[in-house]
């Protein structure tokens, strides 16, 4: 416009000194200060009133909502935490009679040839200060097929392995409550994955971790020593077992289990004479 035409709209207040306070909706370089008539400024306020307002009760109805969701949770966990301790007693119970009357074949099955349990037990000593052992109730199916790791107590603190497939009922009371060890990241993630598919997803999540179990010393390399057809004379023998075309370490036994009525031991320090 001509600058008479805008210098009289001045004069007559069509246009006042206005600092805008909203921003531009199309591409344009926002000014510190502009003219403006006062019934557009009148209508930029009162919109602006009500984009506050609206902002408010958008706040308050999401605070609500947040609110509830909150106490629903808290009523979760709370029921969590009594099914929780009631499963690990019941864990414990079985692990102290399965102590009692050393019914422990699954435990030496799982001890010998369950890559990565010695390490999970070390990152239990070192990581959680618990001193854990191998539970006596191995292959019971509250584990979902993982191997139980009991302080001196016989009471549940990790549980090795897990097979998500079988983490269902009473495996996933028992299960969620505790610290999950798997033997790679590899199947730590698997299971997680695995987990996020079914409906046994616990509110805070299940707590696992992983360490490296092909570094845990399970399988050996080099070939067998034929038999000498004498004890072994050793100071401290190397015992091993060959399944599947691997080897895997051996220790002495009190009673005969499956593994010996399948393999044979031998030591691999011993050369035929």
């Amino acid at each position: 416009m001509a600058v008479a035409d805008s210098l009289g709209w001045v004069f007559a207040s069509k246009v006042i000194p206005y600092i805008p306070r909203a921003g531009l909706a199309y591409r344009l370089r926002a000014l510190p200060q502009v003219f403006k008539a006062p019934q557009y400024i009148k209508a930029e306020e009162a919109h602006l009133v009500e984009e506050e307002r609206l902002r408010r009760l958008r706040e308050n109805r999401m605070s609500a909502v947040k609110a509830a969701q909150e106490k629903k949770r808290d009523e979760i966990r709370a029921r969590n935490a009594v099914s929780r301790a009631k499963a690990r007693s019941e864990a414990t119970g079985a692990e102290q009679a399965a102590r009692a009357a050393q019914s422990g074949r699954m435990r030496e099955v799982a001890i010998r040839f369950r890559l990565g349990i010695d390490l999970a037990l070390a990152k239990l000593a070192s990581e959680h200060d618990v001193v854990a052992a191998v539970g006596w109730s191995t292959g019971d199916p509250r584990y979902a097929g993982g191997v139980p790791l009991v302080d001196v107590d016989g009471v549940p603190v990790a549980v090795f392995d897990p097979d998500p497939g079988r983490v269902r009922g009473d495996a996933f009371r028992l299960v969620v409550g505790l610290l999950l060890i798997f033997p790679s990241q590899t199947s730590q993630r698997r299971f997680e994955k695995a987990m996020m598919r079914t409906k046994y997803r616990p509110v805070d999540g299940y707590w696992t971790d992983f360490v490296d179990g092909s570094a845990s010393g399970g399988r050996t390399s080099g070939r067998l020593s034929p038999a000498s057809g004498r004890p072994c004379s050793c100071t401290s023998p190397q015992l091993v077992a060959a399944i599947q075309n691997a080897e895997y370490p051996a220790e002495p036994s009190e009673q005969m289990g499956p593994a010996a009525a399948l393999f044979r031991v031998k030591c691999r320090l011993c050369v035929p004479r």
